[in-house]
């Protein structure tokens, strides 16, 4: 079996977890980058790590393996979410996952047999969940989205009937109990509480992007796209769930939308208002976003920190223009939208400077047929190249990109890692989206996103240490990545201590997992998101296989820690 054929069978697609078309040769690490190693590269670093789910762990209340993972989340005292695939046998296993480490076993929060839960009068059952649980940071509740068919009939006015309510956001209180926090039945009669804030007639929303963040005390905080006038819009919005509440008619709110005045723009400026926002993270009752005038091309904006309340006063962090420490003078021009946040610091990635470089991306080989269809041609986008047989689209990078982490109190940006001094990227790509004119679920109207590539950056932080996910490579005269090492590394930002390598693709997987009944594999891919590091745990996915075995698994290590360093700077973002 190709190794190609192999890592699909382990990759979770819809992710973009590890992007297959970039895992190519490995090589030792290059000497002019700035991490440390307690020895040799291939020889464990100083983590211990505990497997949370693997390839031979049968998913709930059935003989099936797992065989592909999402990111997990975590919160302080162990409790993991994740979403997770089977691709053995006939029936595709699909679902979201929790376990307790060490003594929990793995329960399933919401599977392909679970009912949605109410408004649901068709006995509808979830299809999908098309983004990354997300779970409280010290408590037990969880946040995800879900697809479905129609969970809702109701006749309209004419007399004809109509099926509503083909995805939403969903909770799960401490008690196991599923509850609707923010669904497409806001149209149905009873169910205005669901739609989008402020406009009459209603507006339902079209579709919630990104993973939805949840509070302690049982807030859900999410990203909601609509359509008014004819014209696509979006906002930050909560609902509140909080135990008195759950299950009851209380409202969507407002936090900020495309409505929304970019706060601190010169008077002179013109009203420029938040042409897009990201999907926000949460600690505490506070909440942080990024909302920009315009995502391809921004000019205005930044990431904000409020309170969650209805319309609340925007903080800013760090603004688009911005001067930061450690740049020489230099501005802020990207900021990327995965933003994690502990109720102090805010780790997020940046770019700066109009230096660029071009990095092809080939059309992925493996994944949704239609989405691989959709690039190898039909996407106008896509260029054919003779030699190779292939498609692909050549996308401009910022040579100056870093991983940072902001400072609430001291209102101080640490810049952890930079390239081209430590790496070569922060960027990994995936092509994503919904091809037009497919995967209607029902006749009802599903918006989404058309396909097209799109990057990100990987960093979990938690008070002040910053867990971050890096490439080393060479690029070719057409800007293909080969030579890869991509990896995971850690730092922490205020007392300046060095990169240190926790896991890289190449490195023996016993260094994460020494139970693979195949024997020892050769790591090819790692993934982290933004609620995997929460107090002292820290969870990672791996993916490891060479030509002939795959394996793939959660794992979680606890993170020591020396004492933190309360470095009162004075110097500040824009000052």
């Amino acid at each position: 079996m190709k190794r190609t054929t192999i890592i699909k069978s382990v990759l979770l697609a819809a992710t973009g977890v590890f992007l297959l078309s970039m895992v190519t040769n490995t090589s030792a690490v290059r000497g002019d980058k700035r991490v440390r190693y307690n020895s040799d590269r291939f020889v464990f670093a100083p983590m211990q790590w505990q497997t949370i789910v693997n390839n031979g762990f049968s998913m709930p209340n059935s003989e099936i393996k797992y065989s592909s993972y999402g990111q997990p989340s975590v919160n302080s005292h162990g409790l993991v979410v994740f979403r997770a695939r089977s691709t053995q046998g006939q029936a595709r296993q699909t679902g979201v996952y929790a376990r307790v480490f060490p003594k929990g076993a793995i329960n399933s929060v919401a599977d392909l047999n679970t009912l949605v839960p109410e408004p649901n009068n068709l006995g509808a059952r979830f299809k999908e969940f098309p983004a990354i649980p997300r779970i409280s940071e010290n408590n037990d509740l969880i946040a995800f989205r879900g697809n479905h068919t129609p969970v809702y009939r109701h006749t309209l006015p004419d007399g004809s009937e109509t099926r509503v309510g083909t995805t939403g956001i969903y909770f799960r209180a401490s008690d196991d109990a599923l509850y609707a926090g923010a669904s497409k039945v806001a149209l149905a009669p009873g169910y205005d509480y669901h739609s989008v804030p402020g406009f009459d007639p209603l507006i339902a929303f079209d579709v919630f992007p990104g993973a939805p963040a949840v509070t302690d005390s049982g807030k859900i905080v999410f990203k909601g796209n609509y359509v008014w006038n004819g014209i696509g819009q979006t906002g930050i919005y909560y609902r509140d769930l909080s135990e008195p509440r759950r299950g009851k008619e209380f409202r969507i709110t407002r936090i900020a939308d495309t409505n929304t005045e970019i706060p601190g723009m010169p008077p002179s400026f013109k009203a420029y208002t938040f042409g897009s926002t990201s999907p926000p993270s949460v600690s505490g009752e506070q909440v942080v976003f990024l909302g920009l005038d315009n995502e391809e091309n921004p000019h205005a904006g930044g990431i904000y920190l409020a309170p969650i309340a209805n319309t609340p006063e925007l903080r800013k962090l760090v603004g688009i223009g911005d001067p930061l420490p450690d740049l020489a003078g230099e501005k802020i021009t990207r900021l990327g939208e995965g933003l994690s946040y502990d109720g102090r610091y805010v780790s997020f990635w940046g770019a700066w400077g109009s230096e660029v470089k071009t990095v092809r991306l080939y059309c992925p080989k493996d994944g949704e047929a239609n989405l691989i269809a959709y690039c190898n041609g039909v996407d106008p986008n896509s260029i054919y190249d003779p030699a190779r047989d292939e498609w692909y689209q050549d996308k401009e990078v910022s040579v100056n990109q870093g991983i940072f982490i902001y400072d609430t109190i001291q209102e101080y940006a640490f810049l952890i890692s930079r390239t081209p001094a430590d790496f070569d990227d922060f960027q990994f790509w995936v092509y994503s989206g919904r091809p037009p004119g497919t995967g209607n679920l029902t006749d009802e109207e599903t918006v989404e996103e058309p396909p097209r590539w799109r990057s990100s950056a990987f960093i979990a932080a938690s008070d002040g240490l910053a867990v971050f996910k890096a490439r080393k490579g060479d690029q070719t005269k057409v800007g293909e990545y080969v030579n890869i090492i991509d990896g995971l590394y850690m730092k922490n930002g205020p007392e300046r201590t060095p990169i240190e390598a926790l896991a890289e693709t190449g490195m023996a997987s016993d260094i994460l997992d020494p139970s693979i009944p195949t024997g020892t594999l050769p790591i090819v891919g790692l993934g982290i998101e933004r609620e995997g590091f929460r107090g002292n745990k820290l969870a990672i996915t791996a993916l490891m296989a060479d030509e002939e075995n795959s394996w793939g698994g959660i794992y979680l290590a606890d993170v020591a820690r020396g004492n933190q360093i309360d470095d009162r700077r004075t110097k500040k973002v824009g000052r």
